[in-house]
């Protein structure tokens, strides 16, 4: 009976506090408040996405109506048993939703996706090549969840805790869900977003534990520095100290120069699927040009011929043959009927063309533009 009492206090125990991850992470391994353009996240410009960072934070929508964009970190270092903390926000408008990508694959397409969205629910699922596999809800319910934690309008401080497979999923500092998976247990850290939607991240940071191996750069600046300052020399200090305040200017200009040439880039990937889109508008443009030709002609000959029944009625007005002059009264008016059917067919070809001429010098005063800032940047 003592074992069974114990037993049942440590399944309640379990469902009361059901947090798996009790490591303290407290090593920062990558933290971005997006106050500047230079961001361990990429900016890029699209037909199908854009992400870029805009009033101290990154944005990132899927313009597509299929798919979903993912934005990882820019960096070659995997990632293993960590804490992500993220403010992110559904932006207004979005269709769907979006959230965070955690230990994406880079010698296969899977990842396991935090998605959350403005009716206030969430899920956790796995993605491997073209496989599905909910981590969270059920089958019915396609694995989301509804949590009165999250806001459905603003930020929502998102925290997961993840190692040895499990992951602790926190809303505005509340515990919510653990989710498990031993096949992904690193990786990629990113966000993305599904699609007609956009997210809008303004902090984004990754501590680990004192375990995960620090930056090797950073260790090899100290390891420099104490070897400096082992073989003090107040000459030969002075002159390091002038050297790297020179490459610490010329490493500020680089960084710069280089998100000119990362903007100017993906400036020149919109240019482009601008110009294949105006090409595609004066195909469909020319296309109906000609069927538009063609039904003024057809008009053309049918007005004729119209022309010449009135007077053919009018003729025959005239003389005494009643029967003959309703057969043609009638024949007539379904020759009227087709001519004005003609006349609607004709303003709605005009009317598409119209729109049509329209949408494509929008598009190639974009095209001048775009080319002009490119031009000027040079």
């Amino acid at each position: 009976m003592r074992l069974l009492s114990f037993l049942c206090i440590i399944t309640l125990s379990h469902y009361v506090n059901a947090q798996n991850v009790f490591s303290i992470f407290t090593d920062t391994l990558s933290i971005d408040e997006f106050t500047t353009q230079k961001s361990n996240f990429p900016q890029k410009y699209t037909s199908s996405e854009i992400s870029i960072i805009e009033n101290g934070q990154y944005r990132l929508k899927r313009l597509s109506d299929q798919g979903q964009s993912i934005s990882y970190l820019k960096t070659d270092n995997t990632i293993y048993a960590c804490e992500v903390i993220a403010e992110i926000e559904i932006a207004n408008g979005s269709n769907n939703g979006g959230g965070i990508v955690l230990y994406g694959q880079t010698m296969s397409n899977g990842a396991i996706f935090l998605e959350f969205n403005e009716k206030r629910q969430f899920r956790v699922y796995k993605q491997s090549g073209s496989q599905h596999q909910n981590l969270s809800g059920t089958v019915k319910d396609n694995g989301w969840l509804k949590n009165k934690n999250l806001a459905s309008v603003g930020r929502n401080t998102i925290r997961l805790k993840m190692e040895h497979g499990y992951f602790d999923l926190y809303f505005n500092n509340h515990y919510v869900y653990t989710a498990f998976d031993t096949e992904y247990t690193s990786g990629r850290i990113g966000v993305f977003a599904e699609n007609n939607s956009e997210i809008i991240l303004s902090n984004f940071i990754i501590l680990s534990d004192k375990g995960q191996d620090k930056n090797i750069l950073s260790k090899q600046i100290v390891e420099a520095s104490k070897s400096s300052s082992s073989n003090a020399d107040p000459a030969f200090e002075e002159v390091i100290l002038l050297f790297k305040t020179k490459i610490d200017q010329q490493q500020v200009q680089v960084s710069q120069l280089q998100n000119e040439l990362d903007k100017c880039k993906s400036m020149l990937n919109y240019d482009t699927s601008l110009v294949t889109r105006s090409q595609e508008l004066l195909k469909a443009n020319r296309k109906l040009t000609l069927k538009l030709d063609s039904t003024s002609r057809v008009l053309h000959q049918d007005k004729k011929r119209l022309e010449y029944l009135e007077s053919l009625k009018e003729d025959i007005e005239k003389g005494s043959n009643g029967d003959l002059v309703l057969s043609l009264t009638t024949i007539l008016a379904d020759i009227k009927k087709d001519h004005q059917a003609l006349i609607e067919r004709t303003d709605v070809a005009e009317e598409a063309s119209k729109a049509l001429k329209n949408e494509n010098e929008v598009l190639l005063r974009e095209i001048k533009r775009l080319k002009y800032i490119i031009d000027t940047q040079k």
